[in-house]
């Protein structure tokens, strides 16, 4: 039997475009570990559904970029489906998306130049807005039968065209604001997606640092360091 495939965690996450504090999260989060050979690190792990351990990385990864979590991963719901128009079967899902569009500047998924049409990829940056929305948009090749999550998917092939919207530049203030009024205890991973800062860069801050109007103390919850929002 040949052994699987040794996954280097450095070329990993960059293939992918991670920060390296995300991708352990991903990498912790669907059972898989870490373990340094020498002066390499590579991701070492078995996925209970009988597929390739780079699949199922890059499901997870796809997923967490999209809803900050791999729960469908971990599920083994690979959102992988199939539609018959009239140029033939076009496949939808996981295994469709490009490895190299990571690498894209706009940071979101592009199409590989001359690529078969019966090969439809969604862009990441779109795909939670259009799974929250279920955009519609009609295509008339589709099956009229599809499941629910198919038409989201292919009303996406028309909305991908459309121009993007720029980041809301004040989305964080308001997220701060939220866990200020809720009283919501951020983990040092969400502190450190709303302020730009990396999990190690957190973790040196002092209880009752400020940024952005924000004044963020520690909590002790067990053996867990969580923090506390308060606007000043």
């Amino acid at each position: 039997m040949t052994p699987p495939k040794q996954i280097n965690f450095t070329e990993l996450r960059k293939k992918f475009s991670v920060p390296a504090d995300h991708m352990r999260i991903i990498i912790k989060e669907i059972g898989f570990k870490v373990e340094r050979v020498g002066t390499e690190q590579f991701v070492v792990g078995n996925n209970p559904y009988n597929v390739d351990n780079e699949y199922f990385l890059k499901h997870a990864i796809l997923e967490y970029r999209l809803n900050m979590n791999c729960d469908e991963t971990k599920r083994g719901n690979f959102k992988e489906y199939e539609i018959k128009t009239q140029e033939g079967i076009g496949r939808i899902g996981i295994s469709t998306f490009s490895d190299d569009a990571f690498t894209a500047k706009a940071g979101g998924i592009v199409k590989k130049p001359n690529e078969p049409t019966s090969a439809i990829l969604v862009p990441v940056n779109k795909g939670r807005e259009l799974m929250r929305t279920g955009v519609e948009m009609p295509l008339e090749a589709a099956a009229q039968d599809a499941p629910d999550a198919l038409q989201v998917l292919v009303s996406a092939l028309q909305a991908v065209q459309q121009p993007q919207r720029p980041p809301d530049p004040l989305q964080a203030h308001r997220d701060l604001l939220e866990a200020c009024e809720k009283k919501f205890l951020l983990t040092g991973e969400q502190l450190g997606v709303l302020l730009g800062f990396s999990k190690s860069t957190i973790t040196s801050k002092k209880s009752g640092f400020k940024k952005m109007g924000f004044e963020f103390s520690k909590v002790k919850e067990g053996s867990t360091t969580l923090w506390a929002v308060r606007q000043y």
